[in-house]
């Protein structure tokens, strides 16, 4: 039994305390229902779709492979002036070791959006959703399976696991603040956007029942920040960002700034922004990883990735490979729409 918790931990998150802590990705600006389900439908747009992937600790063995999509629209936008409805989907498998120890995730979204200025809007939602675990303990290896100093799979182990899937249910909430400088007194590529915000994960702590019926998912929040600071009369644009998440004994923080470069002219004449724009730069991971990252925004459509450089304690093992991650995002109408975007669909 000793053995089969010390391999939990480690499948679960290697380098990461306890078995209770979520999976994560460091593009986190692309997965907004992930951080907060306070910003399910506040972006400049009415559809919003998102698909993201992540490789990750694969000089370990089978390391870690992370699928997600999320879906979320803004309602009543056209009908009410100064509030409207949020609702979104995010969907997201996670499969970690030669166990294949996975999670799989169906999350549904609901947020009240509240403009306070022309400027200004402020939100809180909550998120519904149900969770699976399961694992497959075939490939495993273990010790009474040598006979002579030679393995063989056909050999017989008292230490066989047998651990059928079990599903729990989530309950999430959070709340932002988002300003973003009016179309009159800023052009595309000298706004300024801020956005802020809080979440509450895991409020009811679901119970996690492979090895101990005591053993609870701990609560976890998140507090963020992403913004976009153009230059006057450049086509630069500063973009810092953070995310601070704490969730029982663990912890992550990651801080950063991409510096972004408007690369196409919009057209004045149609009185649509079908411009597009490079982003690079690199975020930090306190303790574990640097993360260097590329963004391409084209119309409706944004493409990032980025690179986990470890730099933990792990990085002998490890040769510093963290993990490739890339997402693709699309807004619908075109987020660049004159007086809509004012050049930043990132958030």
């Amino acid at each position: 039994m000793k053995r089969i918790v010390i391999f939990i931990c480690l499948s679960m998150n290697i380098g990461i305390t306890g078995i209770a802590q979520d999976i994560h990705f460091s593009q986190f600006n692309f997965n907004p229902l992930t951080i907060n389900p306070g910003l399910t439908g506040v972006f400049y747009g009415d559809q919003r779709a998102s698909i993201n992937y992540k490789d990750q600790w694969q000089t370990f063995g089978a390391g870690f492979r992370t699928t997600a999509f999320s879906f979320d629209s803004g309602i009543m936008k056209k009908k009410w002036s100064k509030a409207y409805i949020g609702a979104g989907i995010n969907v997201f498998k996670d499969v970690a070791g030669d166990a294949q120890l996975g999670s799989t995730k169906v999350l549904v979204s609901f947020s009240s959006i509240i403009k306070i200025t022309k400027d200004q809007k402020v939100s809180a939602g909550i998120q519904l959703g149900k969770t699976q675990k399961s694992i497959n303990p075939d490939n495993l290896m273990w010790d009474d399976q040598y006979v002579g100093g030679a393995y063989s799979s056909s050999n017989l182990t008292m230490d066989g696991l047998n651990m059928e899937p079990f599903n729990y249910n989530e309950v999430s909430a959070g709340v932002s603040w988002d300003y973003r400088a009016s179309a009159a007194t800023m052009t595309s590529y000298d706004a300024t956007q801020i956005q802020v915000g809080v979440a509450l994960h895991h409020i009811n702590k679901p119970e996690l029942s492979f090895v101990s019926t005591n053993e609870r998912l701990y609560r976890k929040v998140v507090i963020h920040g992403n913004s976009h600071f153009g230059i006057t009369n450049t086509h630069i644009a500063i973009k810092p960002s953070f995310m601070i998440a704490l969730q029982g004994p663990s912890k992550e923080i990651v801080i950063g700034t991409l510096f972004r470069l408007r690369t196409k002219e919009a057209s004045h004449f149609t009185g649509y922004f079908s411009e597009s724009g490079v982003a690079v730069g690199a975020h930090y991971r306190v303790g574990d990883a640097i993360i260097p990252s590329m963004w391409l925004e084209v119309g409706n459509f944004a493409l990032g990735v980025s690179y986990d450089v470890n730099i933990s304690n792990l990085r002998t093992a490890s040769n510093a490979r963290g993990g490739m991650e890339i997402s693709l995002r699309f807004i619908n109408p075109n987020p660049f729409k004159y007086g809509g975007g004012r050049g930043n669909a990132s958030f």
